[in-house]
């Protein structure tokens, strides 16, 4: 007589003889068995983590980094708070650059092993009403919250503007037009310094 066990991960079948049923319920339950959550921050590191400066009018500037887990259990990170910022929130971009707007991020999990990246095209820390002004090489303390013991992973991060930001085509129009405008100004007016006056050579 056998007997089949099985558990759905994908889905495995394994058929065992009643000898080995002992054995196989083992082998069976550990390889269906899930990695339970850290209750805290375990291994999780940060990296390259970075704050844009807010946009002129604006009291909101966003937080980028790179999450890492290099434990052997996933990580639940559940929030995010500054003590430099009234308050803070993750973020998840709709549309390209965030056009459609943005929505909360729910509690989401680094694998064990996995990244999880933050950047200006995708997902983000929205920091609110900051408590002083700052400006480029400043540093801001982001504090992420993690796991069912809520415990708190420190980040330093640096203000910056975004290393990665596309041209002002709109900029470099008006630049060209500002030439342009120029050179038409210098012939009216003789053609500039470097022009020579033929009436003084003219017999």
């Amino acid at each position: 007589m056998h007997q089949m066990i099985f558990c759905r991960r994908g889905v495995h079948w394994r058929r065992i003889s009643d000898g080995a049923l002992a054995l196989g319920l083992l082998l069976v339950v550990t390889g269906c068995s899930s990695s339970k959550p850290a209750p805290d921050c375990a291994g999780l590191v940060a990296g390259d983590a970075w704050v844009q400066p807010a946009h002129a009018g604006s009291r909101e500037m966003t937080g980028y980094l790179t999450l890492r887990n290099q434990g052997a259990s996933d990580v639940l990170v559940t929030g995010v708070s500054s003590s430099q910022f009234d308050r803070a929130v993750f973020q998840q971009k709709a549309g390209p650059d965030g056009q459609e707007g943005v929505t909360a991020l729910a509690p989401f999990v680094v694998s064990a092993g996995d990244h999880s990246d933050f950047t200006p095209d995708n997902r983000e820390i929205a920091l609110y009403s900051p408590t002083q002004s700052y400006d480029p090489g400043d540093q801001i303390e982001i504090v992420l919250a993690c796991g069912s013991e809520h415990a708190s992973l420190s980040v330093a991060a640096v203000v910056r503007s975004n290393a990665h930001a596309a041209p002002d085509i709109n900029k470099d129009i008006d630049s060209e037009a500002d030439t342009r405008e120029q050179i038409i100004r210098d012939a009216k007016d003789g053609g500039g310094d470097g022009a020579s006056d033929d009436s003084k050579t003219a017999h």
